[in-house]
């Protein structure tokens, strides 16, 4: 395990502890050597907990945690995958030259942003669902993908972790720490729009760069050469779609066909925000410390950049503009306080032709009565604006709830605006 300490002061003394905690990596390998000769099924997964798992760190758990890894997952890599671990095997040894880089990059983030808090880098190994991300304040890097180098042998791995490897490698693991190191100072994001984790992950992205003076990433110098393309089609979807995939985190699925463009987009924001600033601290600390759910201080960091070309009222507008609603409840009439028990079918009509893709049915936990409760989907109308559902036998003189959620357009993209049904049953 090696232990950074950042030395830089804050101006009354006091430090802050960046550890980096590499253990995991020993105890994969102690595990890895048993499970490989071991003849029996249920001995290897007996050795992957004994050996790994129950030894792991914190940052273990929390990463097994975070991409739901299995006993079973392990076992199944190490023995289907042996070319690619003995390719990476010695690697580990570079950690110490990264560890020092990463250092420095810590002390010149504490030197801009004197309020940085304490955290712990771990390194475990994963199975290939997480290069780097962080949970409770500390980092969580995937081992599995930055102990690879030029020469890891890939041919066994699935296609889509092949392609991750050959875009990153070698992996720049100070860099990456420091980005997700930066994520573990910000206010909570996570469950924001697309804008919001786009900003996000720009913050991140464009201080890591900064300190380190690196390269531009590649979505980063996609978008900064092809500005105009990236940003219409940004917000033609931005304005229709509450998904982030095309933007973060995956393959991207729109005509672009470059991953995580929504890096490029913070970025620019994050980069237009700094160079306007004369005090450049304080602005490190503006976008370390934006909150996210203060849509006041949002708006104005956004709008202010004038990189995009909605102001974020605008961008709300239009998105809840093209959100289909519920028109009707066929024979139910919503709020009715003497509705029939004998009542056997629902039918929701919205305003637009809407998908199969995409249905949800939600409760109000504070509600005082009962769930309408759906026994069977009978299917959507040939015009594709009406959903029929049975329903379960209703109770005499009860009170019944439901919320409508989660239909979307014919093309999957604008979700319907929640709808509340409430009604009253007879005697």
């Amino acid at each position: 395990m090696f232990l950074l300490v950042v030395t830089v002061s804050n101006g009354i003394g006091q430090q802050q502890t960046i550890k980096i905690v590499t253990s995991d990596i020993d105890h994969f390998w102690e595990a890895y050597d048993k499970i490989t000769v071991s003849k029996d099924s249920l001995e290897r997964i007996k050795l992957i907990n004994e050996l790994y798992i129950n030894r792991g760190s914190d940052g273990l758990k929390g990463l097994m945690a975070a991409r739901d890894y299995k006993d079973y997952e392990y076992v199944e890599a190490i023995l289907n995958y042996p070319k690619y671990w003995n390719s990476i095997r010695g690697n580990q040894q570079n950690m110490l030259k990264d560890a020092a880089v990463a250092e420095k990059y810590f002390q010149e983030l504490k030197r801009i942003y004197p309020e940085l808090k304490d955290a712990t880098v771990y390194i475990p190994i994963g199975v290939f669902r997480s290069g780097g991300t962080y949970m409770n304040g500390n980092v969580l890097i995937g081992g599995e993908y930055f102990l690879a180098n030029e020469n890891a042998v890939i041919d066994e791995l699935p296609e889509r972790i092949q392609t991750a490897i050959k875009l990153s490698v070698p992996y720049n693991f100070p860099l990456t720490a420091l980005h997700e190191l930066i994520h573990t100072q910000q206010k909570p994001w996570e469950n924001n729009t697309i804008v919001h984790i786009c900003m996000a992950e720009g913050v991140a992205e464009f201080i890591s760069t900064l300190i380190a003076k690196a390269p531009l990433s590649a979505p980063v110098k996609y978008g900064k050469e092809n500005k105009e393309k990236v940003v219409k089609q940004f917000m033609k979807e931005v304005v229709r779609d509450s998904d982030v995939w095309n933007w973060v985190w995956n393959a991207n699925q729109n005509e672009l066909a470059v991953r995580d463009l929504g890096y490029y987009i913070g970025f620019e924001i994050c980069e237009i925000y700094y160079n306007k600033a004369t005090n450049k601290e304080q602005a490190i600390k503006d976008l370390i410390e934006l909150d996210y759910n203060d849509e006041v201080a949002f708006a104005k960091m956004l709008d202010e950049s004038k990189f995009l070309p909605l102001t974020w009222a605008q961008i709300g507008e239009q998105y809840e503009a093209q959100r289909p609603t519920v028109v009707d409840l066929g024979d139910l009439e919503n709020g009715a306080q003497n509705v029939p028990r004998a009542m056997k079918y629902l039918t929701i009509e919205f305003s637009d032709e809407m998908s199969d893709c995409c249905r949800n049915l939600d409760i109000d936990e504070n509600f005082d009565g009962e769930i309408l409760r759906i026994s069977k989907f009978l299917g959507r109308s040939d015009d594709k604006r009406k959903f029929n559902f049975e329903l379960e036998p209703l109770k005499p003189n009860t009170r019944y709830h439901l919320i409508v959620s989660g239909f979307a357009k014919e093309d999957g993209l604008n979700q319907s605006i929640p709808y509340r049904i409430e009604f009253k049953t007879g005697q």
